[in-house]
């Protein structure tokens, strides 16, 4: 199958990219930079240089390139401007779907975050729950998953998935930090720790992509991506320190964090330890029938032992 995967450079991307190449698909790659794509990807592997605000250009490559299918993965995360983050997640996300409309994909991947309905405090929260952001991020994701219903309304077959937090082998964001934080013992348990932390492996996120390519259902409604199993916050760090080498956390009174988390510019960091954060997989499983493949404790085992903290 021809295959366009747009950010197939980022974390997500490559690692997708990467499987599709090793299952026998032709990918092509949209990135900004090319020369990033012999990094990750083998010799050979089609990219072009692709801005995702340059609707144009998108749409000449899809003519151009026929591909059956795209993913569309690129998005800005690391940023608090609110402009910078609706320019590329929303507009950016609008001239790619539109790019496949008028070029005839005949389907198109969109992944989207958890991040849309994160501002609702149901425990575990579900995909029918209202959209509600929680930070300027989560506010463009909302925007953008917005837009892909638009398009699905349009006539585009768009699958949505909403990943949680991601983690894995040669993860850029959250994991080294925390590895970092642990073994200079900046990062403390407050209470027991006892808050739940959902999260998901990026190759349990891989294998729910690349399953949205046999299965019909997966373009209907949204669908939450998680691991099966769903750990304290006191586990995470505890299991994330052994395996790293570092002592284990400090542990201070939950009250401490209560108090500081009234502090706006402190509140984002200490939300883990404040309320759970757990997300249903039921309908992917009943609707997908899909089961993650990687356990939270494997996965992590993988992804610590490239975390590079020098």
């Amino acid at each position: 199958m021809k295959i366009f995967i747009t950010g197939a450079t980022g974390f997500i991307g490559r690692n997708l990219a990467r499987r599709l190449l090793k299952e026998g698909h032709e990918i092509i790659c949209g990135v900004r930079s090319p020369a990033k794509v012999k990094l990750f990807l083998p010799g050979g592997t089609k990219s072009y240089r692709m801005h995702l605000e340059d609707k144009e250009t998108i749409f000449s490559l899809l003519r151009n390139e026929k591909p059956e299918v795209l993913y569309h993965c690129a998005a800005l995360v690391e940023s608090r401007s609110i402009k910078n983050l609706r320019r590329v997640n929303c507009e950016g996300t609008k001239n790619v779907l539109e790019a496949c409309l008028r070029a005839g994909v005949k389907k198109a991947i969109y992944l989207s975050s958890i991040s849309v309905v994160s501002g609702n405090t149901e425990v575990p929260l579900t995909e029918n729950l209202p959209f509600k952001a929680k930070n300027p991020y989560g506010l463009s994701k909302l925007e953008a998953e917005k837009i892909a219903l638009e398009y699905r309304g349009k006539g585009l077959k768009i699958a949505i998935l909403r990943p949680c937090m991601v983690y894995g082998e040669d993860e850029p964001h959250g994991l080294p930090r925390i590895v970092k934080g642990l073994k200079r013992r900046i990062i403390p348990i407050f209470g027991m720790g006892e808050k739940k932390l959902h999260l998901v492996s990026v190759e349990n996120v891989v294998d729910v992509l690349v399953l949205c390519l046999s299965k019909e259902a997966a373009y209907e409604g949204s669908f939450f991506v998680a691991d099966k199993e769903v750990l304290t916050v006191g586990e995470i760090l505890n299991y994330v320190a052994s395996l790293s080498g570092a002592k284990p956390p400090f542990v201070f009174p939950q009250a401490v964090a209560d108090i500081l988390a009234k502090i706006p510019i402190l509140r984002r960091g200490l939300g883990i330890f404040i309320r759970d954060r757990v997300y249903s997989i039921d309908r992917l499983r009943e609707r997908l029938g899909y089961v993650p493949r990687i356990s939270v404790y494997d996965g992590l085992k993988r992804a610590v032992s490239t975390v590079k903290t020098d």
